[in-house]
């Protein structure tokens, strides 16, 4: 299994984070999620993911027993050594993180997601339960599928709404994943006939 990191991301000591590459594993299986875990040396059992239903609801996570949070496609927490996972072929994953409360959020961002501005929402929700000011947020946005091979331009929707939000510091290196199918999946490209990328998200343990 493989994975690849963010130089952007990298730079902040206290959080640790991962994207999977495109691999010949079933992406799709009950383990694939905790097997990802343990080889990033988290338990395979204490995580929290998303149902992913394409709305904008948020969750916030105190502790988990790596049951898919219902109804969200959000996830935010404080609490430390507690991954956050998220699952995509083609929408974006949004990685945020609070580099001064601190606390983090991942988020999937497809075409419904994107316009009902669940970043905004998810900053929002991040200010009222743990004071985040957006100014000291650093956010992250994956490889997803591109304004080349998509109608609607995603990343610079969610590049808007991060700053309408009063988030800054965005970084969005705009690789699109229908352009690298050596190494992403693609929902669109491959006409549905195709794996998962999981995005994780962690506080370190203090």
């Amino acid at each position: 299994m493989q994975f690849e990191t963010f130089a952007p991301l990298r730079q902040l000591p206290f959080i640790t984070h991962a994207f999977t590459l495109r691999t010949t594993e079933d992406t799709k299986a009950d383990d694939f999620e905790g097997r990802a875990l343990a080889a990033l040396g988290f338990s395979p059992t204490r995580f929290a993911s998303a149902e992913q239903t394409h709305g904008n609801g948020v969750a916030v996570i105190r502790e988990t027993t790596g049951e898919r949070v219902p109804l969200v496609d959000a996830l935010v927490t404080s609490t430390r050594n507690l991954p956050l996972v998220i699952r995509c072929a083609d929408c974006a994953a949004v990685f945020l993180v609070d580099r001064r409360t601190p606390a983090i959020a991942l988020v999937h961002s497809g075409k419904k997601g994107t316009l009902a501005d669940i970043v905004g929402s998810t900053v929002a929700t991040m200010q009222q339960r743990f004071g985040t000011n957006p100014a000291d947020c650093t956010a992250f946005i994956s490889p997803s599928i591109g304004p080349c091979h998509y109608e609607m331009d995603i990343w610079s929707d969610l590049e808007r709404q991060l700053l309408q939000a009063g988030v800054s510091d965005v970084h969005n290196p705009r690789v699109c994943t229908a352009c690298h199918l050596d190494r992403y999946f693609s929902y669109r490209a491959e006409k549905g006939q195709t794996g998962r990328m999981f995005a994780v998200l962690s506080l370190t343990p203090p």
